[in-house]
């Protein structure tokens, strides 16, 4: 067991097994009952068989809703576990991590907007990078033309090292295919 979600869920599972075990004896002893009456064996016999054939019933009962529930905890909590591990990578600077949707469904779902997500991130680093880029192209250029005004030589430095951080910080995701932030 290697999630909190799983731990959870089969904990409540406990529960309503525990609660079903509670029922299905409190039923068992109440058929078995003679409440001080004068007992004909022969007519107990039928008594005796319903109480077998229920106690045989809460035993493949609960087998079958443990089967159920294990399957029931991992097609839930594996693909949750796997999401929350490409979406801590991402939260890294990871955008080359995608989540696998083997899922139709809302679980599904949450893995499609994981995958968007990083490639929205994405989308924003490269453009970021290639106007970072292109702006400071065009501030040198600006840099030569007023060389002889130190106050707007002055600006365009701190204008450069803004974009130089906004670039540093651009550079610092691991994006996917190629890394157009060397450009």
């Amino acid at each position: 067991m290697n999630s909190k979600l799983e731990f959870r869920l089969l904990n409540y599972f406990l529960l309503i097994a525990f609660a079903t075990i509670l029922i299905g004896i409190e039923f068992y002893f109440e058929l078995g009952s003679k409440q001080g009456q004068q007992i004909d064996y022969s007519t107990t016999q039928p008594l005796d068989n319903l109480r077998n054939k229920i106690l045989i019933m809460f035993a493949v009962l609960s087998i079958v809703v443990a089967i159920v529930l294990t399957m029931f905890i991992k097609n839930i909590t594996s693909p949750l576990c796997k999401m929350a591990i490409v979406a801590r990578h991402i939260n890294e600077g990871d955008l080359t991590q995608s989540v696998v949707i083997d899922n139709h469904d809302e679980i599904g779902e949450v893995g499609l907007a994981i995958n968007e997500l990083a490639n929205n991130l994405h989308e924003v680093a490269s453009f970021t990078s290639a106007t970072a880029n292109e702006t400071l192209v065009n501030l040198k250029h600006l840099q030569g033309l007023v060389a002889d005004n130190p106050e707007i030589a002055t600006t365009i430095n701190s204008i450069e090292n803004n974009l130089l951080s906004i670039k540093s910080f651009v550079n610092s995701f691991k994006l996917l295919d190629t890394d157009i932030t060397n450009a």
